[in-house]
Parts: C-alpha cells; structure tokens; sequence
C-alpha cells in the first residue's frame, strides 16, 4: 500500500467556508486516492479553546461538514478525538498551537499505484524508482532515468 501523508497550518483568520472538505471529498470521488485519516487540531481564536475532528478508514469525511457547520458537533466530535487512540496526539498539537491557529493532517491512499503495481508484476516487470517530485518534466531526472535503465540492463 502506498500513502502519503499531507500536513498543512493555517494562521488565524483562515477562512475554509467548506473548501478542505470539498476537496476531500473530490480526492475520494476518483476512486484513485483513499483518505485513509483525517486529523483536524484547531485552537478557538477567542478562547483557545481546542477543537477536534478525526476521521479513520471508513469513517469518511462527510460528518466533517457537521463540525464546520454545527457548534454541538464540534464539542462531540472533539471529545470523541480526545478519547481516542490518538487523543494524546491530539492533545499536544492543541497545546502547541496558538488561538487561531489549525492543523490538518491527511493520510491518503494511492489506490492507483497497487492496481499499477500488480499489472507491473504480472507483466514480468519491476519497480526501479519511486519519488515524489516537485518537476513537471523527466528532464530533471535524466540521471535517475539513465541509472534505472542501466540497472535494468545489468539484470537481464
């Protein structure tokens, strides 16, 4: 299984009217990228308050609008994060953040590269590099592209 794990502040006066949920819910639409976890830490920037939202496996990022939305849902929702197995974690992100300040940590699943990987193999073929870049082109990665094919070359 391949995941990547995204982790992205927000400063106080963030304004997110629903666009991180949105955009979960488009990474899932796909079917090509899972959210396997969702952690939201976030500190009330009147009160400092923390607030809580974490969602496992299955759980998806639907009750995420009932948090944004619903001030009953996010005192829930942020004990149920408190109580669970990561409510330590949660915890000591809260008291690292300032009032108004958040955290979004988000684990996705790269479904896409197990349905790859395994027409890779039954093809008779194997991994030889795997990175995430930053570049839009191969140009970047001459070398890397000429070692992988001279690996390739030396083991048949």
């Amino acid at each position: 299984m391949t995941t990547q794990l995204l982790v992205y502040g927000f400063g106080p006066g963030a304004e997110f009217e629903g666009r991180l949920v949105g955009a979960l819910e488009r990474i899932e639409s796909g079917a090509a990228l899972r959210v396997r976890e969702a952690l939201f830490v976030g500190a009330d920037p009147a009160t400092g308050e923390l607030v809580a939202v974490h969602r496992h496996g299955d759980a998806g990022v639907i009750g995420l609008l009932g948090f944004r939305l619903d001030e009953r849902e996010r005192r829930r929702s942020t004990e149920r994060a408190l109580n669970s197995p990561n409510g330590e974690l949660v915890r000591r992100i809260g008291a690292a953040l300032q009032p108004g300040c958040s955290l979004a940590a988000i684990l996705v699943e790269h479904a896409w590269a197990a349905a790859l990987e395994d027409a890779v193999t039954r093809s008779g073929g194997a991994g030889l590099h795997d990175a995430l870049v930053e570049a839009t082109t191969l140009e970047p990665h001459a070398a890397d592209l000429l070692a992988s094919a001279e690996r390739v070359s030396s083991t048949s």
